[in-house]
């Protein structure tokens, strides 16, 4: 059961950093850990993943190491520090879609049901490559929420939504940017392990200091496959996104192709072995 619930929330992270690549690359961490562990995740992201940077590819790539230093007896409380390391790339040269965040942070995680909410600080020195580099502290609140993950074979809706506000890049020095996202999709048929989910999406970004790049909403729909493997996690699809940046009031629709891979672990589980 953790193993799903972690593989889930893993999904919900590619959701959601599929979509906000232009973003500081957070980490928007989603699993449900044991009392005593040293969780982990790696992503990597691909795709042509905004309309109106037409025919420009992202590629994104996370990794993070954390440690459950303090659990509440029923572990619906986690105190984790955490190292991490984000890189994205583009095709175009954008400054705010290339560039390395490393990060060495510790986050406070209220766990439910269905999701967690958590409650983040850490250092980080973000290097965009081809304009500036800047460091220092970092504060976040991030939630993510998941429903009828497309693992279990009883699913038929899965789901997910999560949203986040901080001063998450060094670079924008003192901008708050908050982010929100919802999916929702409906498994259409099941071949195997892989399953074939149409899905519809909203993104919504907004920030304080009014950057094109952070002030934007993304909604569309379209048909992926998901492919889960133990804690090994593939995405495949292809939808029609439309794009509206409220700065310069630019609006643009396209087919976007995109491909996720994610990889959980935990070092040290209490469930290793069952």
């Amino acid at each position: 059961m953790l193993k799903t619930k972690s593989v889930f929330a893993l999904c919900t992270v590619l959701g959601l950093t599929a979509f906000s690549a232009a973003q500081a690359v957070p980490a928007y961490q989603g699993n449900i850990v044991d009392a005593v562990g040293l969780p982990g995740q790696t992503w990597t992201s691909v795709g042509n993943l905004s309309p109106i940077e037409h025919n420009n590819v992202y590629a994104q790539s996370y990794v993070e190491q954390s440690a459950a230093l303090f659990a509440t007896p029923s572990g619906s409380m986690t105190l984790t520090p955490y190292v991490s390391l984000g890189l994205v790339f583009d095709t175009q040269g954008y400054p705010w879609n290339n560039k390395v965040e490393p990060r060495v942070g510790v986050k406070l995680n209220k766990f439910f049901h269905s999701g967690v909410v958590s409650l983040g600080s850490a250092y980080c020195y973000e290097d965009r490559f081809q304009s500036i580099q800047s460091s220092g502290l970092i504060v976040y609140v991030q939630d993510w929420f998941g429903w009828q993950a497309a693992s279990e074979k009883s699913s038929r809706f899965p789901g997910s939504s999560w949203a986040a506000v901080g001063n998450i890049s060094p670079v924008e020095r003192g901008n708050i940017i908050g982010e929100g996202y919802v999916s929702q999709g409906v498994i259409a048929k099941r071949m195997g392990g892989t399953a074939l989910v149409p899905y519809a999406d909203f993104t919504f970004s907004r920030d304080t200091k009014g950057f094109d790049w952070d002030n934007k909403a993304l909604w569309g729909s379209g048909l992926k496959a998901i492919i889960p493997h133990r804690d090994l996690y593939t995405e495949v699809g292809a939808a029609y996104l439309r794009e509206h940046r409220f700065q310069t009031d630019q609006v643009a629709g396209g087919l976007t192709l995109f491909m996720n891979f994610s990889f959980a672990w935990n070092l040290l589980s209490r469930g290793a072995g069952r």
